[in-house]
């Protein structure tokens, strides 16, 4: 049986290989065999030790030979007797290495089987040589069954070729300083290194020649030979030749390289550049940032332009739909990185997708994980306009609102202002767009079925191009892959936790293990104890009766014990939503205290404000008392003059009360809501301090471009605004500011009003700037600073106003940004 199988699988393989095959091609493999010949061209072609064919070159055709079943005879011969073999009818078919072809009339060339990059190598004690002009006039050994002898010499007139026979040769000549250095391949010199343990060579990788080629030259008169091979050629997987390449060559070496067609390649060298369309702002997958194009996509469009060999000119847009539209209209050649849609199809052509990523729906931290998307019903959900998700979105879940946004950012902040439900985008995006700005605010709370697969978009009128281009992707490994990624995105992607519905329920089913714990308590107890009156019973039989009659007693106590303490839980029970909002209120008068101990705790700074603002009417009171004086000691003191002087004196004590009035108003405690204006809230926060702020001549510029009617506590809202005033005085005083101001802006911005108050202070460390909302958090000393004016302000707008303060540094200063909602 497993005979049958064994024959069935063989015989299925090797049609299946044998399939690209014309019924011509395959009656001559029947009926001939061919001669192979093997030239000492070591780690690439070369007899072992048994006299069998090795080498890389000869393991690519020996999967040809397999794939195909050709009969083979194996030649051995001299790299000079190449030409003669072929003339002689010696040999069918030989692996060379030589970059200008073979001259004979009698051979063919395959297509390249790999290109050979050729580098210099000097000994490590050598430090003079580092460029290619530091190779004037020295002795330079080079192989010459190569056949790149002519070119470096043509190139590099004033360099002294030593030729040499083998890799051997040149090494030897290279340590005992008959040369300077040596010229060769590092994939062939590596294993002679290896194998004779020379450690006293090293590369340079900067100075590098023409590369040379590894191909089959072949017998000119036997043309289906010819197509057989290059059939073979092409049925070679990448994988197949992957893993040949990581047998023979050391992997820090080299890559694999690509192997391009003919036509690819003539048409390759006639373009001097190939014209280049990315997404300008889409991190971290790719971004025009001062002209040049950076990002994961750019990282691999680097790998790609070395691996294709002509430079990628960067076509810049303003944003994706532009780019799309210069694709549509052949201003470039190709789109880094794109999606494969049936609209798209009607003037582009796509590769294989490199890039797979999954799509996922930001929202706000509040909202549970979703399991299914296609629950959510009538929700806004922002997708940006132009991209695939877009399409497939819609397509897909007609139950979405959806909105277009135009960039990304743009849709975190409408779901951030809760201006819609949550944002479609992928893991990546929203990874980095976390690390830069929204982490806090936002979370992933749902993942789509369906994913991104991306991959590059060629304009669909250049197919070699695209042939180009499925190669060069091909190549890219599993390892450079996830050194990219790993270079601009850090991911911890972890499904969303509602830790407030996860401590509910584990309180309950802590309450219900311990309810079960002690019933099972009070269950053994009564077990232990009828174990013991029924051993009781059969000692004590004359006392039956009386025993029992106790037992039972005991048992019924238990019993209204435990409905008693069943009772007492569903008091708890029933009264837990009374006890629950009484702690509420409790905790909302601790912050109103709170508050007002912060005033309290301003009290000082405050009573100095108040000696500033009487300063001046006091100072001019003294000025009419001795005004008077003077008057009455020169007897010019009349009615007239001395009812002017009443007035004045009434209208300076009117001044001092009122300064104490507002100042006692704002201690005093909040006690019931009211409408109020902004601009009268700033003011006469700006009066109760002016003068303390221009006797440090700090000025204060108000820009209120709307003024805004809110309902609440004013003396809140002031408190807030002192809190962050003083601050600033504290900090010019403290930095000795030149020239100090600060300036207060409001803005309607929609449904909210927002206050920005900027400064030029010199701003707050970043070290420590995440820190002052915390309470009791102060970087002044303990007599000027308690640590919860900004602790308390956050408390206000955040909690008693609903809005959001938040800080930020700018130039030379720090702006406090306020956001109040208006109804």
């Amino acid at each position: 049986m497993r005979f049958i199988i064994f024959l069935f699988i063989f015989f299925g393989t090797l049609f299946a290989d044998s399939s690209i095959l014309s019924e011509e091609e395959k009656q001559w493999i029947k009926n001939n065999s061919i001669n192979v010949g093997v030239t000492d061209l070591y780690p690439l072609s070369y007899l072992n030790k048994d006299y069998q064919r090795d080498g890389f070159a000869n393991d690519i055709l020996e999967l040809i030979i397999k794939k195909f079943q050709i009969k083979i005879k194996t030649v051995d011969l001299n790299q000079g007797n190449i030409g003669f073999a072929f003339e002689n009818q010696e040999i069918d078919l030989v692996p060379v290495v030589n970059d200008s072809k073979i001259k004979s009339d009698f051979v063919v060339s395959s297509s390249d089987i790999l290109q050979i990059k050729n580098i210099l190598f000097i000994k490590k004690d050598q430090n003079k040589i580092n460029s290619f002009n530091d190779l004037k006039y020295k002795r330079v050994a080079i192989i010459n069954d190569t056949g790149t002898v002519s070119n470096i010499k043509e190139i590099n007139a004033k360099i002294k070729i030593i030729e040499t026979h083998s890799i051997k040769e040149s090494v030897q000549k290279l340590l005992e300083g008959k040369v300077d250095a040596l010229i060769a391949s590092p994939i062939i010199i590596q294993k002679y290194l290896q194998d004779n343990l020379i450690i006293d060579l090293k590369a340079m990788p900067q100075i590098s020649f023409e590369p040379s080629s590894l191909y089959f030259l072949m017998n000119k008169n036997k043309p289906e030979l010819q197509r057989i091979i290059e059939k073979g050629l092409d049925a070679i997987t990448i994988k197949e030749e992957k893993e040949l390449f990581d047998k023979w060559f050391l992997k820090d070496l080299a890559e694999l390289p690509i192997i391009f067609t003919k036509e690819e390649t003539n048409y390759l060298k006639k373009r001097a550049s190939i014209n280049l369309c990315v997404d300008p702002d889409w991190m971290p997958y790719e971004k025009i940032e001062d002209h040049k194009h950076i990002g994961i996509v750019a990282d691999y469009m680097k790998e790609f332009e070395k691996k294709v060999g002509v430079p990628l000119k960067l076509i810049e847009s303003k944003d994706w739909t532009q780019a799309l539209d210069y694709m549509k209209n052949r201003n470039c050649d190709v789109l880094s990185l794109v999606m494969n849609l049936k609209s798209r199809q009607n003037y582009m052509s796509f590769t294989k997708p490199y890039i797979d990523s999954p799509i996922v729906l930001v929202t706000k931290r509040n909202v549970s994980f979703i399991s299914d998307l296609k629950d959510l019903k009538d929700k806004k959900i922002g997708i940006q306009k132009n991209f695939a998700s877009n399409e497939i979105i819609r397509r897909n879940y007609p139950n979405f609102e959806v909105v277009d946004v135009e960039h990304l950012h743009e849709g975190l902040k409408k779901v951030e202002r809760g201006e819609i439900f949550g944002q479609v985008t992928t893991h990546l995006n929203v990874a980095y767009a976390f690390q830069e700005e929204f982490y806090g605010s936002l979370q992933i709370s749902g993942k789509f079925d369906e994913q991104w697969h991306l991959s590059v978009g060629i304009r669909n009128d250049d197919p070699i191009l695209l042939g180009i281009f499925e190669k060069v992707v091909s190549s890219i490994s599993e390892e450079t892959r996830q050194s990219i990624i790993n270079k601009w995105v850090s991911i911890k992607y972890e499904k969303s936790i509602d830790y407030k519905l996860f401590w509910s329920i584990l309180g309950f089913l802590t309450f219900i293990s311990l309810l079960i714990l002690y019933t099972y308590i009070i269950q053994r107890r009564y077990i232990r104890k009828l174990t013991k009156a029924k051993e009781e019973i059969e000692m004590l039989n004359s006392t039956l009766e009386k025993k029992v009659h106790l037992r039972t007693e005991e048992l019924e106590l238990s019993n209204k014990n435990l409905k008693l303490k069943t009772s007492e839980l569903e008091y708890l029970n029933n009264t837990l939503d009374t006890r629950i909002k009484q702690e509420i209120n409790n905790r909302k008068k601790q912050e109103q205290l709170l508050i007002q101990q912060s005033k309290l705790a301003e009290m000082g700074e405050m009573i100095s404000m108040i000696a500033h603002q009487w300063r001046q009417p006091l100072s001019a009171l003294s000025t009419i008392i001795q005004n008077i004086h003077l008057r009455y000691s020169l007897d010019k003191l009349d009615k007239e003059y001395l009812d002017k002087q009443r007035i004045l004196s009434n209208a300076l004590t009117e001044k001092m009360s009122k300064t104490i009035e507002d100042f006692r108003n704002f201690f005093k405690p909040n006690k019931e809501k009211h409408a109020f204006s902004i601009k009268d809230a700033i003011s006469q926060t700006i009066f109760l301090i002016d003068d303390s702020f221009k006797s440090n001549s700090i000025k204060i510029e108000i820009q209120i471009l709307d003024d805004i009617k809110l309902f609440g506590f004013e003396s809140e809202l002031s408190q807030v605004l002192l809190n962050i005033l003083t601050n600033s005085k504290d900090a010019f005083l403290e930095k000795n500011i030149e020239n100090p101001h600060i300036i207060i802006k409001t803005k309607r911005i929609q449904t909210h009003i927002r206050i920005l108050i900027s400064d030029n202070a010199g701003g707050i460390s970043e070290s420590i700037i995440n820190k002052i909302f915390e309470p009791y958090f102060t970087t002044k000393d303990s007599y000027n600073g308690t640590g919860l004016g900004l602790y308390m302000s956050k408390i206000i707008i955040e909690q008693n106003m609903q809005g959001e303060l938040k800080v930020k540094n700018i130039p030379q200063g720090v702006e406090f940004t306020i956001y109040i909602p208006i109804n």
